[in-house]
């Protein structure tokens, strides 16, 4: 079941479109809209649970929801330099993008911790790995459009 609601979630993108602003509009709208619903349907809760989830989730996806604005500028500000891009503005887009990595890290531990201490372990697991995936289909649709540095 999770293996189907997890192509289904890749496949609702529109045609293959390599240009960024499609990417970043997946990013922003497209799978953020429906990945609440895919989760819930993933993990399908008992009420017990889902009255703890829930809350702890919306919490959880304000603040990548954050960071994902973040990614994007960053994005946004690689491709308006691309074709003048100087080792100097390389090497900071590289930390920016660090930085961002790095607190989604951080942002995953305390949200595990915190998700730990009232859920259980299989049930955190698996929003994890579904949440996991639901990023990096968004994720690799982005750095697809991105063109490389040179």
């Amino acid at each position: 079941m999770l293996a189907t609601l997890l192509m289904l979630a890749a496949l609702q993108a529109p045609a293959p479109d390599t240009s960024l602003e499609s990417a970043l509009a997946l990013a922003r709208t497209d799978i953020r809209a429906n990945k609440a619903a895919l989760i819930g349907r993933a993990l399908a809760l008992p009420d017990s649970q889902a009255q703890v989830f829930w809350p702890l989730y919306r919490e959880f996806e304000a603040e990548t929801a954050k960071l994902w604005d973040e990614r994007i500028k960053l994005v946004r500000d690689y491709a308006a330099v691309y074709d003048t891009l100087s080792d100097t503005k390389a090497r900071e887009f590289v930390q920016r993008a660090f930085d961002i990595d790095e607190r989604r890290v951080k942002l995953n531990r305390s949200t595990y911790k915190a998700m730990s201490k009232k859920l259980p372990g299989r049930t955190v697991a698996h929003f994890f790995q579904v949440d996991g995936f639901l990023s990096r289909v968004v994720e690799l649709k982005v750095l697809a459009a991105l063109p490389e540095v040179r």
